[in-house]
């Protein structure tokens, strides 16, 4: 599988920047759109074997910048994290890497995961 980041509400500068960073790289780079929240994150990966799921009614306020790395090692992604820093690309809290749990995940899940965790922590 090819390294991939799924991101989702970035700014158009930072998106850009992203998306050089990823070309250099060899990193796919794709964007979840608001319609596409109720989606599995294998199906956004474009795994096989894997269908579109049922358009579910989501009432939550999903809103905040998200980052989700596929098919890296720890340290490809730590690498990647620093070249996002060096480069100057703002600080996004609300990331995942992905897992044999989450893979299964519909995205917005994901992201109310990633957001108790990250409140939790941050306090």
């Amino acid at each position: 599988m090819k390294e991939t980041i799924l991101f989702y509400h970035l700014d158009l500068e930072t998106k850009e920047h992203i998306k050089e960073i990823a070309s250099q790289l060899d990193i796919e780079v794709r964007e979840i759109f608001d319609n596409q929240i109720y989606e599995t994150m294998c199906y956004l990966l474009h795994l096989d074997g894997y269908e579109s799921s049922p358009e579910a009614k989501i009432t939550d306020k999903i809103d905040q910048t998200f980052l989700f790395f596929a098919f890296m090692s720890d340290e490809q992604l730590d690498l990647l994290l620093e070249i996002f820093k060096v480069k100057e690309i703002p600080y996004i809290p609300y990331k995942a890497m992905l897992t044999e749990n989450n893979i299964v995940y519909p995205f917005y899940q994901l992201y109310r995961n990633v957001e108790k965790e990250y409140k939790e922590i941050s306090g």
